[in-house]
């Protein structure tokens, strides 16, 4: 896997502040891996919460050290929901999907009363870099949000913006996908692109522009033999696309055709939410995990500034 930005994001991750992550049905293969190499490497503790006999033979050994919790939890919700405290209470830093439906996870999250909700919506960011084209970029949403009009699109243009910005300390570039570039009614995707764009037109700060399609987002040799004129040519930041169809598509498309490193994390809480599939290979389930604790990290308040809300 072509993964520079991975390896750099954990050779600049702070070991002196280890994040902690709470693991609601931690007995799930599709995150034990994770959870297991990076409580070896010594930069996460964990509080997994349900069976603790499934939760001990899948772990192994690595139960048994310091830092390591162990809650017994025999319902899905009732286990997302101490997850979910524990970040409130300051007592875990991020949220990891165990063996539970997204769903019941990001309910407890969104609950009015006792959830951790920050932004004005929740959705899902896949960090990815291709060998063919150096350099992390964003691809959302692919799991949360279905088929979000203008106005949850632009709060998704917002949340990736903000979490790309933890890296990238300069305007972002971020593409509204569609089909083509010719605004049609035949084509919702065109006209909700346009509308998104026109809404971000003053903005100084970020970039967007769509409707675009994904070649000339991506490729310079494309934007130059179509003749596109646009000010995104082949070096968009960030891809947004118009349904979960198609973040779903592009998601597999670059977890089966390419070599690309990915990690993919729901972004708009109060700390970042990992999600992992069992489809998932195990660099990218590490990747995840390791995404969500520099996203942490690198959110936290710098010396003398007031602490943030999850820690209070």
């Amino acid at each position: 896997m072509h993964a520079p930005f991975f390896e750099r994001i954990l050779g600049d991750l702070n070991h002196s502040v280890k994040c902690r992550v709470a693991v609601p049905f931690a007995q799930d293969e599709a995150c034990a891996y994770a959870v297991g190499r990076a409580i070896k490497m010594g930069i996460l503790s964990a509080t997994l919460i349900g069976n603790p006999d499934l939760i001990r033979k899948l772990y192994g050994d690595e139960t048994m050290k310091n830092g390591i919790q162990i809650v017994s939890e025999a319902d899905q919700t009732t286990a997302c929901k101490i997850a979910v405290q524990l970040v409130k209470e300051g007592k875990a830093d991020i949220l990891m999907k165990g063996l539970v439906p997204t769903s019941t996870l990001l309910k407890a999250v969104l609950n009015s009363k006792d959830g951790i909700k920050k932004n004005p919506l929740l959705s899902h960011l896949l960090f990815f870099e291709a060998k063919a084209y150096p350099g992390v970029r964003v691809m959302t949403d692919a799991a949360v949000n279905i088929s979000p009009d203008a106005d949850a699109l632009s709060r998704i243009v917002e949340n990736s913006a903000e979490a790309l910005g933890l890296f990238e300390r300069r305007p972002l570039r971020i593409a509204l996908l569609a089909a083509n570039e010719k605004v049609s009614d035949k084509v919702l995707s065109t006209v909700l692109a346009r509308k998104v764009s026109q809404g971000f037109s003053e903005r100084e700060d970020i970039l967007v522009e769509g409707p675009i399609s994904l070649d000339l987002a991506l490729s310079p040799e494309s934007a130059e033999i179509k003749k596109y004129n646009g000010r995104i040519r082949g070096n968009a930041d960030i891809f947004v696309v118009p349904r979960i169809e198609a973040g779903n598509a592009f998601y597999k498309s670059l977890h089966y055709y390419s070599e690309a490193a990915l990690g993919g994390i729901v972004f708009g809480a109060k700390c970042p939410v990992v999600l992992t599939s069992r489809a998932d290979n195990n660099d990218t389930k590490f990747n995840s995990l390791l995404l969500g604790s520099v996203l942490w990290q690198r959110a936290l308040p710098a010396p003398g500034e007031p602490s943030r809300e999850s820690h209070q």
